[in-house]
């Protein structure tokens, strides 16, 4: 369908702006996921930035729910600016996900919301009395929902080092209410890293496992916990095979950084290794933990500060967050590197991509 084709291509602010047109376009906007995928397939093309401001707005006299409030600032990937979102919360935040088809996740202490950068509605999932451990969204294709997976410590075993986490699945379904969190009979196998970033490829959450606390391994080289939304089933990846590094040495966070990431639907590992490299790493088989190296990237000749997250590859460049105000950009073939300059410090920066999804309010 021509209008279909021509109407995909348009950011959601143009879209939600032709809603009131006629019956068939409110129907595709609103109602019709064979025209919501095609819109996001082509917005993932050109993905954008969510830049939290670095400093919030306390009001307590605001109504509860509503007494911490941050703005955020979307960009595309040449640090181009759209106008700020503002997001109220009872809590501080910790955690902002990278997006994951066109939702955002982001954690309190207590708390997980969902937010649509591109319809810039918030929902707050129900409350928990449970601290949280680890939390990630994900999307069932077949399905064609998502689901937001958290992790918390069983109240009887919290000061147990080798206790399993409990996990509870909310499905998100837009067109119910009332919905509550579902706990699944399989405890997570290890303490994950609270509140780092997640990633999500090919139906599957992948947290690092806490090796600070010093748990107890079933294999020595145990990095990461996966949890696949489809069988509900946790499993467990060993770090790559050929490291250098021994056990005691790649536990230690002075030596170097380590990032998970989703990139072009697979999940990759990103490391730091003592300010000097990063090295980048494909999981080519979960089921046997098998990685192959799909890049070295030499840093000695820019400052450490320069390269932070990973967020995403765009043609042959590859992007960096910093701890400064830069956006780095790394071209594959070339080997060079440029970069741009932010409004604000790049740390909190957080990829998504455009979506017409749909949460049925805009604060809970």
């Amino acid at each position: 369908m021509i209008v279909a084709d021509i109407l995909s291509r348009l950011p959601v602010k143009t879209l939600l702006r032709f809603n009131s047109v006629c019956k068939l376009w409110h129907y595709m906007i609103h109602s019709s996921l064979g025209f919501q995928a095609l819109h996001y397939n082509r917005s993932q093309r050109k993905p954008r930035f969510l830049l939290q401001w670095p400093d919030f707005d306390f009001r307590p006299l605001e109504p509860i729910g509503c007494r911490y409030v941050y703005n955020f600032i979307p960009t595309d990937t040449e640090g181009n600016m759209f106008s700020p979102i503002q997001v109220k919360v009872q809590e501080p935040v910790k955690l902002v996900l990278p997006g994951c088809f066109g939702l955002l996740c982001l954690a309190t202490e207590t708390r997980i919301y969902v937010l649509s950068p591109s319809t810039r509605r918030l929902l707050a999932l129900p409350y928990d009395r449970s601290g949280i451990a680890g939390f990630g969204i994900g999307y069932l294709s077949s399905a064609k929902r998502h689901k937001i997976v958290r992790l918390n410590i069983p109240r009887q075993s919290r000061t147990s080092l080798n206790c399993k986490l409990e996990c509870s699945i909310f499905t998100l379904l837009p067109e119910k209410r009332g919905l509550k969190w579902r706990a699944v009979k399989e405890g997570c196998p290890y303490l994950v890293e609270q509140f780092s970033f997640p990633a999500f490829a090919n139906e599957t959450i992948y947290w690092k496992i806490d090796l600070g606390q010093h748990q107890a391994l079933h294999r020595h080289n145990d990095f990461i916990v996966s949890f696949n939304l489809s069988d509900e089933k946790f499993h467990t990846i060993t770090h790559p095979a050929d490291r250098t590094d021994t056990p005691r040495q790649w536990r230690s966070p002075t030596r170097h950084s380590t990032q998970l990431v989703e990139l072009r639907g697979h999940l990759y590992m990103v490391e730091t290794l003592q300010l000097s490299h990063v090295e980048i790493w494909r999981l080519t088989n979960p089921e046997n933990s098998i990685w192959s190296k799909a890049c070295t990237i030499d840093i000695r000749k820019i400052s450490p500060n320069f390269v932070g997250e990973l967020q995403c590859v765009q043609g042959t460049e590859i992007i960096f967050n910093s701890g400064s105000r830069l956006l780095l950009y790394y071209d594959e073939q070339k080997k060079t590197f440029r970069w741009k300059t932010l409004p604000c410090s790049a740390q909190n920066l957080t990829i998504y991509c455009e979506s017409l999804t749909s949460l049925t309010t805009s604060q809970g």
